[in-house]
């Protein structure tokens, strides 16, 4: 019997309990005095055994919450190899401490990953220092295995071969006070990469002969510069796709660079109102550019290419990825006339309206057009209904939304990795004032920006007809979690946020809104993949959508998806084999699949399966590299392709295939 067993037990036999004794005596049930006082009145007070059992229940549900959200803490390290051992000093909670395990014949890669394992869930290690010459490139097992994310240390680096402590401190000083990473931004604006994997790791993901073709195109445009450009350094796919795709390229000694623009937060307001939601048709009607927010515009365009001016000189080729930096197409020409530009347009523009005159979207795409037309290439999401009708055919491609099978949002997790950020996960629920998720039922999840296109009032619609069936029909009930993370060019997560927690206020969902776990997360993309992986099903009913990565990634790890048929999701998803297709706003079939995946075993199995199997292969960093690349050899040879709506992997394909 447990020490709190029998404690329980003696309190069920004694009729007369005084509660100052409960909180004084149970130091191995809670840590935290808040609790205890709060069960504990300040008077002494006769207890029923009655009494005394519901008291009971709710210490031990504390401690069930508490032990759901204890995070190990964050800790840092530098390993080096010294007088045959290695030298690891770590950093946590503000301490610095040395370990030197003995080789012992080992060599040092060996013996670091024997000491990690040894460690077991004592720290979560964040990230590590390592120094090439010991490591080569062992350094990606850091991160691919152990989930730490490695700092390759170079002859050249300043804290080469400095003192662990030095060191370890440097590596501490790159991630905020919640682990976020610092991603760094140099002062022209070009983002950093990191350093996670190799390209033996890259190569494993793909076949031979895409490989093959991959390092032929890389070699072929050795000399000449390919240069992204966009809004934010995170928060939205666009960021993701070029983290991945810039860390690529410098593996294949591709000269590619990536540059932000100097946020400016009015600016963003009218990028996200005006341009976003207008031409995606989610504004208010009336929510019409202005002449003044033009002008507002333009000034922040000019600044931004005044800022990157000798970057647009060095170029060979320049993507401009969205609405955000299409203001500074022109100077771009100003400033390098031979430079090939290639406009890639990310969302779902309501095309019919944008080339209707007389309409909000006409007015906001005319303006845009105006510079976007000066782009040698317009590269959109497979569908032509987001392409206006001025766009000339012949600049038209195609070219879908890709993900990294091996960043955080993917890479495979242990149990004991999912289990801390299970932890992480819930810790934020309860800084919401939520309670913790239950991790002994299921749940189902959609995972998106807190944005009016996601349609998360018709998500909260169909789990509540999904809860009515199963509860008359007393199954079990899942729960719903409602996350994504932000960005800082996007003013509408904290209004939708507030927006959706108040629907769970009314009436229709206040008796069950415990169980919709509704968060905005930080951006530690291992915590959008553990969520992923713990679901039961995943929705995306998105009123408006280009072409969403995170129904590629769901399906990669074998999950059903429930999705709206809009946009790109058609693409992406076989109906009836590897999830179901909706009329947009038809949330009770929407809760009807929901039903016939949680209660029927084979029906959720063989389509788990097929999920697994069919998750779109193209939709991948290497493939979207190979396009790039593909067009980019086009513009700068002179041969300068028709598009005509073709896919350009396609193209690339039967390039290929020609040579052959």
């Amino acid at each position: 019997m447990s020490k709190k067993t029998r404690f329980a037990s003696f309190l069920r036999h004694s009729w007369k309990i005084v509660p100052g004794i409960i909180a004084a005596s149970l130091p191995f049930m809670s840590t935290e005095p808040s609790l205890l006082s709060k069960l504990a009145p300040s008077t002494p007070t006769a207890t029923t055994p009655e009494k005394v059992e519901i008291l009971i229940t709710e210490i031990e549900g504390a401690d069930i919450a508490q032990a759901q959200t204890a995070m190990p803490p964050a800790a840092y390290l530098s390993v080096q190899v010294k007088d045959d051992a290695l030298q690891i000093t770590e950093k946590s909670n503000g301490t610095i401490a040395t370990h030197t395990p003995a080789l012992q014949g080992r060599d040092a890669a060996t013996a670091l990953f024997d000491w990690l394992k040894e460690q077991g869930q004592r720290h979560q290690f964040i990230a590590a220092s390592i120094e090439e010459d010991q490591f080569k490139d062992d350094f990606s097992r850091l991160w691919l295995q152990e989930d730490v994310v490695p700092f390759v240390l170079r002859p050249h680096d300043p804290a080469y071969h400095t003192s662990g402590e030095v060191q370890v401190r440097e590596v501490a000083a790159n991630f905020d006070e919640h682990s976020i990473v610092h991603i760094p931004i140099h002062t022209d604006r070009e983002v950093e990469i990191a350093e996670l994997v190799t390209l033996d790791d890259y190569r494993k993901t793909t076949t031979e002969k895409e490989f093959a073709q991959l390092t032929e195109l890389a070699q072929a445009l050795q000399g000449k510069r390919l240069i992204f450009i966009n809004a934010t350094p995170r928060g939205g796919g666009v960021a993701l796709m070029r983290h991945a795709l810039i860390r690529l390229f410098k593996l294949l000694h591709v000269d590619a660079h990536w540059y932000i623009l100097i946020p400016q937060k009015d600016v963003f307001d009218i990028t996200k109102t005006k341009f976003h939601n207008v031409l995606q048709a989610v504004a208010s009607k009336d929510a019409e550019l202005t002449a003044e927010e033009k002008a507002l515009y333009e000034a922040w365009s000019k600044e931004n290419a005044a800022a990157l001016e000798d970057v647009f000189k060095q170029a060979d080729v320049i993507v401009i990825d969205d609405p955000q930096p299409a203001g500074m197409i022109p100077y771009i020409k100003q400033a390098n006339p031979d430079a090939k530009i290639i406009y890639r347009s990310h969302i779902q523009v309501v095309a019919s309206l944008a080339s209707q005159p007389g309409t909000p979207q006409h007015t906001t795409w005319s303006f845009l057009w105006d510079k976007i037309r000066l782009a040698d290439y317009f590269v959109s999401h497979p569908m032509k209904m987001f392409i206006p009708d001025c766009v000339p055919a012949e600049k038209i491609f195609y070219m879908p939304a890709t993900t990294d099978p091996l960043d955080g949002l993917n890479k495979p997790l242990t149990q004991a990795q999912m289990s801390t950020y299970m932890k992480l996960f819930n810790s934020l629920l309860q800084q919401e004032g939520q309670t913790p998720l239950d991790e002994t039922r299921e749940y189902i999840i959609q995972i998106a920006r807190f944005d009016p296109s996601k349609g998360i009032p018709d998500l909260l619609d169909a789990y509540r007809k999904l809860r009515i069936r199963l509860q008359e029909e007393g199954k079990p009930i899942p729960q719903l979690v409602i996350t994504g993370n932000g960005s800082i060019d996007d003013p509408d997560g904290v209004p939708i946020y507030n927006h959706v927690m108040q629907i769970l206020q009314s009436d229709d969902y206040a008796s069950f809104a415990d169980d919709i776990k509704v968060v905005r997360l930080p951006h530690r993309d291992q915590l959008l993949n553990t969520l992923l992986r713990k679901s039961a099903v995943v929705l995306q009913l998105s009123i408006k959508e280009g072409f969403e990565v995170k129904v590629t990634e769901a399906l990669m790890k074998g999950k059903p998806m429930v999705a709206y048929r809009v946009g790109g999701i058609p693409l992406q998803i076989e109906d009836g084999v590897t999830g179901y297709l909706v009329e947009s706003g038809d949330t009770t079939q929407v809760a009807q699949h929901l039903y016939d995946l949680l209660t029927d075993q084979d029906l959720y199995q063989r389509m788990s399966r097929s999920a697994a199997t069919y998750a779109g292969r193209d939709y991948l960093t290497i493939p979207n590299a190979i396009c790039w690349l593909y067009l980019a050899l086009k513009l700068i040879k002179g041969e300068k392709q028709e598009g005509h709506y073709q896919w350009v992997r396609a193209l690339a394909h039967a390039h290929f295939s020609q040579e052959q």
